[in-house]
């Protein structure tokens, strides 16, 4: 990743092919030869084909990424008639779409419901933070999802995010950046939680990274967003980049492998995509008129809802908004008071105001917008007034991009524990996003070994496709 707060990511350790091979081999991605040869040959350039119903209607994609696995059952998929100990202290709330409720703390995407699509139905196994995360941003579960309870860092072998195989296969056609991340997560011991990144893509189509704004008070601190972005002129970037090829001048003898030439033409693109006018007036938010500004909330949340429309429409096709920081939303103890006090109104603003906004600016039929996280949590609420790790049943919503309107799909069973009807996994619901954005989720890319990966082994949930 790029950030503009310092560089934390492992680099690619300049592994060369042979080396790869007796590593991984084709086995890295599950391929034959065969796809291999057709990963590099010319129909790699076809994971794009012409647009046809709701393939290829979304032309951006607006990720906000809940960390801590948001309790599902306190928000899209309340159960009034359940024991206490398992319905909680929150009551359903009719929407605009009739027999459809959500938690009486979600009042303003009540009223759109009719705007979006739930899914309560989402089902994985791999029920620990890390390699949950791993699996909702990339489509793919972690090779080493059986170790529970060990936070892996990132490394160069991982699988790529979803926008980064965006970067890859269709990068903006603009002067921006083709994936940008506001906020990146943290985990214990202070290592990068899984996912965020290009892998084995290389970092040629890692994210640039805006750290979480910050609040003083109620009111939001725009200095972290602007001073270093809009407020930079061509000449600062000029000076900087100047001073870090000086830098790199004394150490002539770094071995020239694929990893440090991969790293300096990242680099150069950041910096040349960093001096272009349409970034510095994308990430300028001071430009936006008061009263749109108050309308998000006065929260960093709120505020990166409005950076995240900015940025889709200064055409950026990929944003992950990391809603809350580092697993705010994992309501161990105090869950209702957490949920009701701190997390949800501002979700509720935002979000709502999000979805409205690019509405009322004719986007969201071709913006795409996933409110998601890594797991959801136990249907019983255990002795700290909390719930704990459940990855077995969760609620989604998608919206916009080729996504139904005023639709639920699945339900879970009388306790929200498990799927009734209609299971869902973390990889159809990322092939469903490659369908909107007009990637063939079966299409191959190769990664920088050369090394064939298929975008997506999901399928898209046709059910949910307007």
């Amino acid at each position: 990743m790029l950030s503009i707060l310092g560089n934390h990511v492992r680099l690619c350790d300049g592994i060369t092919r042979r080396e790869a091979l007796r590593l991984g081999g084709l086995a890295f991605t599950g391929l034959t030869l065969a796809d291999l040869l057709r990963a590099n040959g010319p129909s790699a350039k076809t994971a794009r084909p012409a647009r046809h119903g709701t393939f290829g209607q979304a032309k951006a994609c607006i990720v906000v990424f809940n960390y801590g696995g948001p309790s599902h059952i306190d928000t899209f998929d309340l159960k009034p008639d359940a024991p206490a100990e398992i319905r909680g202290e929150f009551r359903p709330m009719a929407t605009s779409v009739p027999g459809v409720t959500i938690s009486e703390h979600l009042p303003r995407l009540a009223r759109i419901a009719d705007r979006y699509t739930i899914i309560r139905s989402v089902h994985h196994r791999d029920n620990d933070h890390a390699i949950g995360a791993y699996l909702a941003l990339t489509g793919y579960s972690h090779p080493r999802n059986d170790v529970l309870g060990i936070e892996f860092p990132m490394a160069p072998t991982d699988l790529p995010s979803m926008g980064s195989i965006l970067s890859k296969v269709r990068p903006s056609e603009r002067p921006i950046f083709s994936y940008v991340t506001l906020g990146d997560l943290r985990h214990f011991g202070h290592n990068d939680s899984l996912g965020q990144g290009a892998g084995c893509l290389g970092r040629t189509y890692d994210p640039y990274v805006l750290p979480f704004v910050t609040r003083s008070g109620q009111q939001l601190d725009l200095s972290s967003i602007t001073s270093v972005t809009a407020d930079m002129d061509a000449v600062q970037l000029r000076r900087r980049q100047e001073l870090l090829q000086r830098t790199s001048d004394f150490t002539p003898m770094v071995e020239d492998t694929a990893a440090t030439r991969n790293v300096d033409r990242f680099t150069r693109r950041a910096f040349e995509l960093l001096s272009s006018r349409a970034t510095r007036e994308a990430f300028h938010i001071d430009s936006e008129p008061r009263r749109v500004r108050d309308q998000y909330g006065p929260g960093a949340f709120g505020q990166n809802c409005l950076l995240a429309r900015r940025l889709v429409e200064a055409g950026v096709p990929m944003v992950t908004l990391y809603s809350f920081a580092n697993r705010d939303w994992d309501t161990h103890g105090n869950n209702f008071n957490n949920l009701k006090n701190t997390l949800l109104p501002p979700t509720d603003r935002g979000l709502s105001t999000l979805l409205d906004d690019l509405d009322n600016r004719g986007m969201l039929d071709e913006t795409l917008v996933v409110w998601m996280g890594d797991m959801g949590r136990t249907p019983r609420i255990n002795r700290d007034a909390g719930r704990d790790h459940w990855s077995f049943c969760y609620s989604v919503v998608l919206a916009g991009g080729g996504i139904r309107r005023g639709h639920v799909l699945g339900s879970s069973d009388r306790s929200a524990s498990y799927p009734a009807e209609q299971q869902v996994h973390p990889a159809d619901i990322a092939a469903t996003i490659y369908h909107c954005l007009g990637i063939d989720p079966r299409a191959h890319i190769a990664d920088q070994q050369g090394r064939p990966l298929v975008v997506s082994t999901g399928n898209p949930i046709r059910a949910i496709l307007a």
